[in-house]
């Protein structure tokens, strides 16, 4: 995601990604107006390639926290720098809990409602980095493959809560996910679910790559040529650090130790 919502030189792409809009993502009517025209007014390679669940594993990954969630009927459950609030749309959906999703862009939040399950959710316009939530406020605190603040999201962590993560994490020798880990376990939390996405996430970028060099004249349109060549010189950094096993990506599920 941009901005607050993406981990800037990280990133967020989708497990199988859905060859790109050149290849057209497969939306029902309803959504494909929506997330169309979202695309248009927001020329982001992010939004032209990852659709609704804008995060490595898309909706699978939603659908695996979410089982590892235990979000119950009528509990609630926040969606940090939620773009569309594919998570929390689902989340309400599914299980009956009374979902949140927070973003900085109020254009992103009038997308979700928007789209189907929109009504059911609340939204906010806010930054990860200062919730307007009351202490404890949530069963379940969520950020996928956006803005992680650990000490803000377990303030707002009620405390049987659990948090769910689709991220970014360093692999190397600096300390790599057990330094990530032990962030969350300084702060009360205990891991109960990881799943490795690096794999996935270097395919992703791969595609990312191929598919915006296979369409430069179109991404050239979207982006002028110095905001496309931005946006590949950025792909082409993700891909050289996965490949050299520098950074990983994972799902993870942290509940109260």
């Amino acid at each position: 995601m941009v901005g607050a919502n993406l981990t800037v030189a990280a990133g967020a792409v989708k497990k199988v990604i859905p060859a790109a809009r050149s290849a057209t993502l497969r939306y029902s009517p309803g959504v494909s107006a929506v997330f169309d025209t979202l695309v248009a007014e927001y020329p982001a390679w992010w939004i032209d390639f990852l659709g609704e669940h804008n995060h490595i594993g898309g909706a699978d990954a939603t659908r695996w926290l979410l089982e590892r969630s235990g979000l119950q009927r009528g509990d609630r459950m926040l969606d940090c720098g939620a773009f569309v609030g594919a998570a929390a749309r689902l989340a309400a959906a599914e299980t009956g809990a009374a979902a949140y999703a927070t973003d900085l862009n109020a254009d992103f939040l009038a997308a979700g409602r928007a789209l189907p399950g929109g009504e059911a959710v609340g939204w906010v316009a806010a930054a990860t980095a200062k919730l307007p939530f009351r202490d404890g406020a949530f069963a379940s605190v969520w950020s996928l493959d956006s803005m992680i603040l650990p000490r803000e999201m377990t303030r707002v962590a009620a405390p049987a809560a659990t948090i769910c993560l689709c991220c970014e994490v360093p692999a190397d020798g600096r300390g790599g996910v057990e330094a990530f880990i032990e962030e969350w376990t300084g702060l009360g939390w205990e891991m109960r679910s990881h799943r490795s996405l690096s794999l996935d996430a270097l395919q992703a970028w791969r595609a990312a790559e191929a598919a915006m060099v296979a369409h430069r004249s179109k991404y050239e349109a979207r982006y002028g040529k110095r905001g496309y060549l931005a946006q590949l010189d950025l792909l082409a950094m993700l891909v050289q650090s996965y490949e050299r096993g520098a950074t990983g990506h994972g799902l993870f599920v942290f509940v109260r130790g």
